[in-house]
């Protein structure tokens, strides 16, 4: 009675162990963004939606949980994201996921304002991707060029997304 309880206790421990395995939180590199594109805008709404393509350098599949962040345009917070996911980044692979944000209409009107004065739009996005190993920090910014300006005030002033 007694082995038929250990070999019950194996059985039962076994898959989190075998799972612990996998996830290696020391080991665990970070994945990285290697695209945005906006999809869809809605002053209305105050929301868009974003397509990211994101590329896991793990030789494991990483499941993401939740995604959370700020957007900032010439140093404005103009956006925030926080969503839950039940997908896996594919290992050593890049995946497109549609990333809904809500909008902060004065602050996009404030950047879109220096952006016409400066011609220059500096984006910066911060935050964090939750998986089994834990938070896992993102970050991407950069210039935008002078069509990415033209296509962002279009969809900023006149509601238009691409």
């Amino acid at each position: 009675m007694k082995r038929y309880f250990v070999i019950a206790l194996t059985f039962m421990f076994l898959p989190f162990t075998s799972w612990a395995s996998v996830f290696d939180a020391e080991n665990t590199q970070i994945p990285q963004i290697k695209r945005i594109q906006l999809v869809s805008f809605s002053a209305e709404n105050h929301s868009a939606i974003f397509d990211v393509d994101v590329y896991n350098p793990n030789e494991f599949k990483l499941p993401v949980r939740e995604l959370s962040g700020k957007v900032h345009l010439n140093k404005q917070h103009v956006a925030s994201l926080e969503a839950t996911s039940k997908a896996s980044l594919a290992a050593l692979s890049t995946q497109t996921f549609k990333v809904p944000i809500s909008v902060k209409p004065n602050a996009i009107i404030t950047a879109a304002n220096q952006i016409l004065l400066s011609g220059q739009a500096y984006y910066h996005f911060k935050g964090y991707m939750m998986t089994p190993v834990g938070e896992l920090p993102i970050e991407r910014q950069g210039m935008l060029d002078s069509q990415q300006i033209i296509l962002l005030l279009n969809t900023i002033l006149f509601n238009q997304a691409p």
